[in-house]
């Protein structure tokens, strides 16, 4: 069965200019390859990792590994780039795990309507409006979000030990503290929204759900978006 992201780009990438937003993480999870697979036309990464760093080299072996054609390379902060004079744009952008790594995600999907002509395939991790465990009980609104750096002493300890089963000590901000919050700092987790507040926010910014669903455990969602048009 093919994943969720996967097929979502492939309804959508044919013939097309794809760019994947911040593919390097992992190397191996970057999206060119699918985005090729289905008959995209043009190919871009954009990382905010410096060029010449040893994750772009990795990258790069893959490609000619894979023999896959010439990719672009941008590194860049998205939300500078997309406020630039020379703001890039592509038919179809995919972006996975950005979302809740930032201060203001409003602002960071509006970067993303700026840069998509055509179609965004966008994940984030998500809350269930129910979290239960031996800590507690949590529950919220489905309208809500989850600001991490505001939880409560008894409502961090319910959320750690809910993520720890799925992402162990690794995620800075959930099963990880940070001791200073600042808002240039990309690497905590700020948010967990439940799936409908995450699909709000993409109304809000511009974009119409095609299609979304699930997966790791219900913990993430991805969705098809299109770019609204006027009229």
């Amino acid at each position: 069965m093919r994943e969720l992201r996967d097929a979502y780009i492939g309804r959508v990438v044919r013939g097309t200019s794809f760019a994947d937003m911040g593919g390097l993480w992992g190397t191996v999870n970057e999206k060119v390859l699918v985005a090729h697979a289905y008959g995209a036309s043009a190919f871009t990464m954009i990382d905010m990792t410096p060029l010449g760093h040893e994750l772009w080299q990795l990258f790069e072996s893959r490609r000619q590994t894979l023999r896959l054609p010439t990719v672009r390379c941008i590194s860049d902060d998205v939300l500078l780039l997309a406020e630039a004079a020379s703001c890039p744009q592509f038919d179809v952008v995919h972006c996975a795990g950005g979302l809740y790594h930032v201060p203001d995600p409003l602002r960071f999907l509006r970067a993303l309507r700026k840069m998509t002509r055509e179609f965004l395939v966008l994940t984030s991790v998500v809350t269930a409006t129910r979290v239960q465990n031996e800590y507690g009980e949590l529950r919220l609104p489905a309208a809500a979000a989850l600001f991490l750096p505001a939880l409560q002493a008894q409502e961090g300890a319910i959320v750690r030990a809910y993520w720890c089963r799925f992402v162990g000590e690794g995620a800075l901000g959930v099963t990880r503290e940070v001791t200073t919050w600042r808002l240039d700092d990309y690497a905590p987790w700020w948010w967990l929204p439940t799936v409908e507040a995450l699909q709000a926010m993409c109304r809000a910014a511009g974009f119409v759900q095609q299609d979304g669903g699930y997966f790791w455990n219900n913990n993430a969602s991805v969705q098809l978006l299109s770019v609204q048009t006027s009229g």
